[in-house]
């Protein structure tokens, strides 16, 4: 045991030294400590305060969550088959801990004496909100509930947390288990030709001669936005939308329709077990949402606005097929290849000449340049680190004037087997104050899934791309900049979930301002820069069928909160009817029958975005709304740059988020500055 990696001190994981067999010991002792230190609080007969009885607790739980952090992301990122069997084990310890801690009645009368106490008015603002929201998280932990609730409550509560996993391994099983060999070139003509390296060495990789397509997203959307071969369009696109589900190539063998069945019944159970008359009452408790119906209010009034203009984009979208291709159908694998010609016609827009202009040292240098000049933050890159793949890089973030260190983190940029698909940005640690003063810093993960660097040449990004790549910083930013120390209400922890997404999108406003495309962008061999008739076109087909986007997203966000405003309570339930209705009535864009898109929506069914699809929407307004102050007083202004990272990023999950967006835009937030960003009249 004193051997075991996970536990010796560590401020960074020692990732070349954990071994799948470290991991169930190494949880197994942490969690012996976390259970004895609660149990030696509670059964002192003292008076308690912050420091008798929560530090020790804030101080166990970090370093539970510290040893937990290295192995929920090598999951993530390195999922092999032991590992995800071990990584099972691993969260049905957890989530017992968990429960435990939820429902321990002692624990919980200890916390309603301290906030009763005479010290509790001695305590800062901070301290008093996270008592706040533990009592919350007690009451929303069924701490009140009989004992035979409480114990379906902890069944319901393992069991659904064993789906949501199973879900999520489907997924990514179905996605890496799909793939197609391509002999003749001249059937992937149009393709980037960093792809088709790609291509190749998967290929060649797996014992082959040629170019295998598989359902990796820089291969997919490569795929079916440029290949002029129809039948592989076609062929890909419907391995993709089948993904886990019982239809397509790969049928019922990953299919997650009776595990959605379930997670949305146990969904129902929980909730109505804790007194809610369906999941998303129990969901908008931690969200700035007062109920279902203002949601839907929110989205029927932005699909108000941009279903005409939807509409317009998609009939001159067909024009253009007809008029320039003489086809009268538009399929549902043709429509991004068909979009990108529409695109490249109106903007002169070519992605193969755009890219060479966005390698990525210089997308990144150019990205760390704006963080500076916005937010007076430096970042260095860090050599030599324990690393858990020889293409991950790790940085430390230094404050300009001081030169203090105020956090760090990890890039991991590149797609490769056993990596889950998209991108996110997760906790490595959380700041805290120790007991004996010092402050931990925060340490985060930003992963994506670009193409490697292949052939001596650089990865070379599209748009798309860097965009995804500055939403995912807008995050890391959120939780490296954060002033508060208690880890669960500091960075993003403790943020209402339906605003969450606000720094991310906000960020995302730079990819399209001429001036911080300067700073991004230089040719790969020469750094020549960017022609600005380049750079205008970009910016002009922002608006590229924008509205077909955003109808897309009601159409997620509406599917989401109807699976959890109803209360499900029998087997059969059939989302897909649910989302077809819902397609029915605002959809515009056609769909395949055998679509099963639900199969693999893992924002809904193993992320935590259940009931609060409609944030990403909502974020969109605020950060619009937040950006227009940034374009009044200029895009690089460090005031403006300080005072959103004083009034919103700092402040993390400690204050109420009106207060703090109120103070920093001097008003409550309204829908005019995004209509306005994509030209809705």
């Amino acid at each position: 045991m004193k051997h075991n990696p996970l536990l010796t001190f560590f401020i960074l994981p020692p990732f070349s030294k954990i071994k799948n067999e470290h991991i169930i010991p190494a949880i197994t002792k942490m969690l012996d400590d976390c259970y004895c230190v609660v149990n030696n609080i509670l059964k002192q007969d003292i008076i308690y305060n912050w420091e008798n009885m929560i530090q020790p607790l804030i101080e166990v739980n970090d370093h539970l969550n510290k040893i937990i952090s290295p192995i929920n992301h090598l999951n993530s990122v390195n999922n092999t088959v032991e590992l995800r069997n071990i990584y099972q084990n691993v969260s049905s310890l957890i989530y017992k801990y968990s429960i435990w801690i939820s429902q321990n009645k002692k624990l919980y009368k200890a916390y309603c004496n301290l906030k009763n106490n005479n010290h509790y008015s001695f305590l800062n603002y901070s301290q008093k909100k996270f008592i706040k929201n533990t009592l919350i998280d007690f009451k929303l932990s069924g701490i009140n509930l009989c004992l035979n609730k409480q114990k379906r409550y902890k069944e319901v509560i393992i069991r659904l947390a064993d789906l949501e996993l199973f879900y999520g391994n489907n997924v990514l099983d179905a996605t890496m288990n799909w793939n197609k060999l391509i002999i003749n070139k001249e059937d992937l003509i149009d393709i980037p030709k960093n792809i088709l390296s790609y291509m190749q060495l998967q290929a060649k990789n797996n014992g082959e001669s040629g170019w295998l397509c598989t359902l990796d997203l820089p291969i997919y959307l490569s795929i079916i936005t440029h290949c002029t071969n129809q039948t592989i369009r076609r062929e890909i696109y419907i391995a993709y939308i089948t993904r886990a589900s019982d239809q397509g190539p790969n049928a019922n063998k990953w299919d997650n329709t009776h595990i959605i069945k379930e997670i949305l019944l146990l969904r129902t159970e929980l909730a109505q077990l804790l007194g809610f008359n369906s999941f998303i009452e129990y969901s908008l408790i931690k969200k700035t949402a007062n109920n279902a119906q203002e949601i839907m209010n929110f989205l029927i009034d932005l699909f108000r606005n941009i279903h005409a203009q939807g509409n317009k984009e998609l009939i001159e979208l067909k024009s253009f097929i007809k008029e320039t291709y003489n086809i009268d159908t538009l399929n549902p694998w043709d429509f991004s290849f068909y979009s990108e010609k529409h695109k490249q016609h109106l903007y002169k827009i070519d992605n193969k000449k755009i890219r060479v202009y966005f390698p990525e040292s210089k997308v990144l240098s150019g990205l760390f340049e704006i963080l500076y000049r916005v937010f007076g933050i430096i970042i260095k890159e860090v050599m030599n680190n324990d690393l858990y793949n020889s293409e991950v890089r790790f940085f430390h973030l230094f404050n300009e004037n001081s030169n203090e260190l105020i956090g760090s983190f990890y890039l991991d940029l590149y797609a490769r087997k056993n990596k889950k698909s998209g991108a996110w940005m997760n906790v490595c640690s959380n700041k805290m104050r120790k007991i004996n003063g010092d402050i931990q810093k925060p340490i985060a993960y930003i992963v994506c899934n670009f193409s490697a660097p292949m052939n001596n040449q650089p990865t070379l990004l599209t748009h798309y791309e860097i965009v995804t790549l500055f939403h995912e910083f807008g995050h890391a930013l959120h939780h490296l900049l954060t002033d508060i120390d208690i880890p669960e209400i500091s960075g993003i922890n403790g943020v209402p979930w339906d605003v969450v997404e606000l720094p991310s999108q906000l960020m995302e406003n730079w990819c399209w301002e001429p001036d911080a495309l300067a700073l991004i962008s230089g040719h790969y061999k020469t750094n020549k820069a960017m022609p600005k008739k380049m750079i205008k076109n970009i910016l002009m087909a922002k608006k590229h069928q924008s509205c077909l986007f955003l109808l897309r997203q009601i159409e997620f966000s509406l599917f989401d909160l109807e699976l959890h405003t109803i209360s499900h309570s029998k087997q059969d339930i059939n989302f897909m009817q649910i989302l077809t209705q819902i397609r029915n009535n605002i959809a515009i864009l056609p769909v395949l029958e055998e679509d099963r898109f639900p199969c693999a929506f893992n924002h809904i069914f193993e992320g935590g975005y259940a009931g609060g699809y409609y944030s990403y929407l909502w974020s969109s307004v605020l950060a619009a709304d937040c950006f227009s102050r940034f374009k009044k007083e200029g895009i690089f202004n460090r005031d403006t740059g300080k005072s959103f990272v004083v009034n919103i990023l700092a402040q993390g999950g400690s204050k109420n988020f009106m207060t703090i967006f109120k103070k920093f835009l001097g008003r409550e937030p309204n829908i005019k500055a995004m209509l306005e960003q994509y030209n809705i009249k």
